[in-house]
C-alpha cells in the first residue's frame, strides 16, 4: 500500500496554510524548503493529541515552487510519514510507482482531498511534479526511522487504536499508556 488515507478531517488546516505566510523563516531540508511548526498549533488537532502520545515527531510545512519537480526516490531516514496537501486549488501531481523498473511502469496517484490526512509510505518510489503555484505540504517526521516505525506499523495502530477513539464513544485514551480504554 503506498498511502493510507486517515478518516478524520484537519482542524488546523487553515490555521496552517496561514502559518505558511508568516514571517517565521524557511529552512533547506532534504532539497526542500521547510517551516517548523509550533507545537501549540499541532496540539490544538485531536488527531494530533492522540498521535502524540504515542510517538515523538515534528511537523513541517515543506514548499515547493512552481514549475519544479522532485525526482523519483524514496526517503533516506523516514520509513512513513503523514501528509497534508495546504494548497487550495493546487495543480500538482504526487505519484508512488511500487513496481518502478525500467523506462515503462505503472503509477499510482495520491489525489490530495481538503483538510485531509494521508498516511504515506515513504518507502515506496515517489515523486513530486508542481505546476503554476507555490505548493504547500504539511508533513510529519518521526523521530523513530525506518528501522523503528514503518508504514505498516503507523497503519496498524492508526486502524486499531485510533478507529476505537472515533468510532466508540465509550472509549477514551489513557495519556499515561497511550492506549484506548474503555470510560
Amino acid at each position: 500500500m503506498n498511502y493510507y488515507e486517515i478518516g478524520t478531517k484537519s482542524t488546523i488546516a487553515k490555521e496552517l496554510y496561514d502559518y505558511a505566510f508568516n514571517s517565521q523563516p524557511w529552512f533547506p531540508h532534504y532539497n526542500f524548503n521547510v517551516k517548523p511548526i509550533p507545537p501549540d498549533i499541532i496540539h490544538r488537532d485531536n488527531f494530533f493529541k492522540w498521535l502524540h502520545a504515542r510517538y515523538e515527531f515534528m511537523v513541517g510545512i515543506v514548499r515547493l515552487d512552481p514549475y519544479t519537480c522532485y525526482d523519483w526516490h524514496t526517503d533516506t531516514r523516514r520509513g512513513v510519514g503523514i501528509n497534508m496537501l495546504l494548497t487550495p486549488f493546487d495543480r500538482s501531481v504526487c505519484v508512488f510507482a511500487p513496481n518502478k523498473e525500467g523506462v515503462v511502469f505503472n503509477i499510482e496517484e495520491l489525489k490530495y482531498k481538503p483538510a485531509t490526512y494521508y498516511i504515506f509510505n515513504t518507502q515506496i518510489p515517489h515523486t513530486v511534479y508542481n505546476f503554476e503555484t507555490t505548493r504547500y505540504l504539511m508533513s510529519v517526521e518521526f523521530a523513530k526511522d525506518k528501522s523503528e516505525l514503518s508504514f505498516d506499523d503507523l497503519l496498524k495502530d492508526i486502524k486499531t487504536q485510533y478507529a476505537k477513539i472515533k468510532e466508540l464513544p465509550e472509549y477514551e485514551l489513557n495519556k499515561s499508556t497511550g492506549e484506548v480504554q474503555k470510560k
